[in-house]
């Protein structure tokens, strides 16, 4: 069973006869989770109806579509606020109230710090997933493939064992908001407004100070960074 058939074609359906943007929007999530092309058949509990289903209200009726803001390219995409509600955006940054999680790949970790400068604007930051939103997902799928699949970090991401988890408590969420699709680390190909990867599995953006750096950077201050490491295990 596809990722289109078991988790994107019900969205798909249910958004019938809701406005243009949110057709729209579900019509990117379908066409997203047909590329990814994997078996969902041991993953539970992701019920692709429930990602969207606060953009019947949340998206702005007037002005931007989801086609517009992906269409703006990165570096020039809109602030989610112009086309996002304040209640949806609010109620999404909510599920990140237990802390933030993020996968890294030692080599860029050890080299780079915890962030990603590499925005238009030079702003140093990270995609998190909510902690405990991830912890029931990593008690879900049935392989570090699916995971690196459901995450959208690709089949092989976890393969070799050089892959570090970070997780950062609540008081270490600094600037913690939507993702506007301009942030370094950004996979423009991928990327969909709403807050949210096609399995359904929700993401925001904070920010990592300037002196987290990496060797790359010619400074290497591990004991400086936010957040805190733990193993990975599934």
């Amino acid at each position: 069973m596809s990722i289109g058939k078991a988790v994107i074609r019900p969205l798909k359906d249910s958004l019938d006869g809701v406005p243009v943007h949110v057709r729209q929007l579900a019509e990117m999530f379908r066409k997203h989770g047909r590329k990814q092309d994997r078996n969902t058949s041991e993953v539970q509990n992701l019920d692709a109806t429930d990602v969207t289903h606060p953009l019947k209200d949340g998206w702005k009726p007037d002005g931007w579509t989801p086609n517009d803001v992906v269409g703006a390219g990165k570096g020039d995409r809109p602030n989610p606020s112009d086309y996002l509600d304040d209640d949806y955006i609010r109620t999404h940054l909510d599920q990140f109230q237990n802390g933030g999680t993020h996968f890294y790949r030692t080599g860029s970790l050890e080299g780079y710090g915890p962030g990603n400068n590499m925005a238009a604007d030079g702003s140093n930051t990270t995609y998190i997933f909510p902690t405990d939103k991830l912890d029931e997902l990593m008690q879900q799928v049935d392989s570090p493939e699916d995971l690196g699949e459901a995450l959208g970090l690709g089949r092989d991401f976890f393969a070799g064992g050089d892959v570090q988890v970070r997780d950062f408590a609540p008081h270490e969420l600094d600037g913690l908001r939507m993702p506007s699709g301009n942030e370094g680390g950004t996979d423009a190909d991928k990327w969909i407004p709403g807050g949210y990867l096609p399995s359904g599995i929700p993401e925001a953006v904070i920010d990592i100070p300037d002196y987290a750096k990496g060797t790359n950077n010619g400074i290497y201050n591990p004991g400086e960074w936010p957040g805190s490491p733990r193993p990975f295990s599934l």
